[in-house]
């Protein structure tokens, strides 16, 4: 055995305490950490013909890298819809790592066990019907990929082709369309070869991301209705956090037949609070339905869930067979439902975490979230230099700075002064043609005390940025 393997064998305790004891630090200095840094790039290290051994080879890493790991973990990150890490989530993780299960989910496995039962808990957090089945997989893109080659699968069946098995080069498209549709959207579209210019963008309602219920209507009105239509709704849009009117939609497919799948990747998990029930009431009767774990669940990059009602069409597209029987055998492993074969147990976190806290502890994430977001839109709206976009419906206040004819470049500079701050982070986006930034709150540690402090770090730069 090569003489590193055998040093850090005989070195492993060691090695583990001092990394526990660098979380600890870690995690004790969070709120006093720098948010945001910029890393330089430097001439990239070539592999050494002998190696210096783990501990070295951390020393290196908390020398070279770690001073500028962002926190992100912290509760004044809001940038990239990051959630926080529950204590449960992270141990869960470390746990994951140090199994290293092959999560394949076969008859007889503990982590087919372990799956299954966070599935389970996570449908009933955010109120679906047991029809639904889960799959996990590793973030917003996946998800919805493997919802709409769900949907693909279905829209095929409706022309009397199996795109699965035959393909997708004889079938006929099918209509595609929404409001306010992710990038994560388009992304999937492309993979499954659908098309990115494929989606129909409805018209939303004046000043919102949500889509206008009446244009829709129109669409459906004055398209051809034999033809197979996949509609994705959107719950949690990505620059204002805003929701479309699902209660309204499930009518219209009712009437219309299409194949409705809801990306919930940033706002799902708000369906396990009673405050937002009305947002949520008869969702179950979607189809498809995403929401990423490693956003409002707080649990570790990456994770998201697909849930759908159509187990059969997600196996037909998934399983690892050379062909499809046509029947889902009881011995069907977890990840014949998934993109992914070679899996991590994403799904230890997501069990781990709901065990921990239950539906009470992520109610009162998604409350205090949204609380503390409302509070930080008051704030924006009292200030001169900058202008509220968006009405704060959930966890995400959308601004722009005070300026006429601000640029997109501007905005990319106020915010380089912000992250240079070090206090806060935010993301630039553009809004109806408004420069802007956006902040979402989805991390379990925020309070309001934490949005006061990341909105006196904007109004300083703000200060700097106009002069004053």
């Amino acid at each position: 055995m090569y003489n590193k393997f055998i040093e850090d064998i005989g070195n492993q305790g060691v090695l583990l305490d001092n990394v526990a004891k660098d979380a600890n630090a870690y995690l004790s200095d969070i709120e006093a950490r720098r948010v945001s840094t910029t890393f330089e790039e430097t001439k990239l290290k070539e592999l050494c013909e002998d190696g210096i051994g783990a501990q070295k080879a951390i020393e290196a890493f908390k020398q070279q890298y770690e001073p500028f790991m962002q926190a992100n973990v912290g509760p004044r990150y809001f940038a990239y819809v990051i959630g926080g890490t529950t204590p449960a989530a992270l141990a869960a993780d470390w746990y994951t790592s140090l199994y290293d299960q092959d999560a394949f989910g076969y008859v007889g496995t503990v982590d087919r066990q372990i799956e299954k039962e966070a599935t389970n808990m996570l449908r009933e957090l955010i109120n679906l019907p047991k029809e639904h089945v889960g799959a996990f997989v590793s973030g917003a893109t996946m998800a919805n990929m493997a919802g709409l080659a769900v949907a693909r699968q279905w829209a095929a069946k409706k022309s009397g082709y199996n795109a699965s098995e035959d393909g997708i080069y004889g079938m006929p498209a099918p209509d595609i369309a929404s409001g306010t549709a992710h990038g994560a959207t388009f992304k999937a579209l492309s993979m499954l070869g659908m098309g990115r210019k494929k989606l129909t963008k409805i018209q939303t309602l004046e000043g919102r991301e949500a889509v206008d219920i009446e244009e829709l209507e129109l669409y459906l009105d004055n398209r051809e209705n034999s033809k197979p239509l996949i509609y994705i709704a959107n719950v949690g849009t990505a620059n204002s956090g805003d929701y479309d009117d699902l209660q309204a939609i499930l009518k219209l497919k009712k009437q219309y037949g299409f194949y409705l799948h809801i990306d919930a990747a940033f706002v799902g998990i708000a369906a396990c609070s009673q405050n937002f029930e009305e947002y949520f009431s008869g969702w179950g009767e979607a189809d498809s339905i995403t929401a990423d774990t490693h956003k409002w669940l707080n649990t570790p990059y990456d994770g998201a869930i697909l849930f759908t009602r159509h187990p059969q069409y997600l196996y037909d597209v998934f399983n690892n067979g050379t062909c499809n029987t046509g029947v889902i055998p009881e011995t069907a492993s977890c990840h014949s439902f998934t993109p992914e074969g070679s899996r991590r147990l994403r799904a230890l976190p997501v069990w781990m975490s709901l065990t921990a806290y239950g539906k009470n502890g992520y109610r009162d994430i998604v409350d205090r979230n949204v609380e503390a977001c409302k509070y930080y839109g008051e704030l924006i709206e009292k200030s001169d230099y900058f202008k509220l976009l968006n009405q704060v419906r959930t966890n995400v206040c959308c601004f722009t700075l005070n300026k006429q004819d601000l640029s997109m470049a501007e905005m990319e500079l106020f915010l380089k002064m912000l992250q240079e701050d070090g206090i806060t982070f935010s993301n630039a986006c553009d809004y109806f043609g408004v420069p802007a930034m956006r902040v979402c709150v989805c991390n379990y540690r925020t309070e309001k005390q934490h949005m006061k402090e990341a909105f006196d770090s904007i109004q300083k730069c703000a200060q700097r940025f106009f002069g004053q």
